[in-house]
């Protein structure tokens, strides 16, 4: 049973005072939570005049000011906006990256690995050596903006990366040797065996990276 003193002072709808301890006091009455909510409308209406009046000073601050010095406060107070808009552009360019680069919709999902794994390798294996050269390093700069914007990329897209990382490795290094010891039109010269180690090393350190940025992300 509550004390006297620390009760709500409010009469309930059968005629009795409130049981209940007081939380608040408004308009001189000491509430419970229940019956302070009859004081809500008013409190709402006192913050709405309250918020417009402290809003008012400071756009009229604000209006005293330079131009240029309006526009800087302007850009931070809508900064988090912007940032917003740009990561929303930066998908949706990766994501369109993405299906172009593999010919894959990203929305398969966990069918991903098993479409990719039936494609790729005989897909790289009709390119001539050019060609090829080219791939390795598309591919090293797609994994490379990923892990740049890993945190705001798409997730399936992300996920599909990282699932095929070790497949890509594994075929690149296999056509590498397959290049290696053919006759035309793959015969490489040294010079050009050089530059496609090189990529292929590249390749490599591209996709580590972005596997282990995956696994603390």
């Amino acid at each position: 049973m509550v004390s006297m003193k620390y009760r709500c002072a409010c009469i309930t709808l059968k005629g009795c005072r409130c049981q209940k301890s007081f939380s608040f006091v408004c308009n001189k009455i000491r509430c419970c939570t229940i019956h302070a909510n009859a004081y809500l409308k008013y409190v709402l209406t006192i913050q709405k005049a309250y918020k417009g009046h402290y809003c008012r000073k400071y756009v009229r601050l604000l209006a005293r000011l330079p131009c240029d010095i309006q526009r800087r406060i302007l850009f931070y107070m809508r900064e988090p906006l912007y940032n917003a808009r740009i990561n929303k552009r930066i998908q949706i360019i990766l994501c369109k990256k993405f299906i172009t680069f593999f010919g894959i919709p990203k929305h398969t999902g966990s069918n991903f690995a098993s479409v990719f794994i039936g494609n790729y390798r005989s897909s790289i294996l009709t390119m001539n050596k050019a060609q090829f050269n080219d791939h390795v390093l598309l591919i090293a700069h797609l994994y490379k903006l990923y892990t740049k914007y890993l945190t705001i990329s798409n997730v399936d897209c992300n996920y599909s990366l990282y699932t095929i990382s070790n497949i890509v490795k594994r075929d690149i290094q296999e056509c590498l040797y397959y290049y290696h010891h053919s006759g035309e039109p793959y015969l490489y010269t040294n010079a050009e065996l050089l530059v496609l180690h090189k990529n292929v090393f590249e390749l490599q350190k591209s996709i580590n990276v972005y596997n282990f940025e995956y696994k603390d992300c």
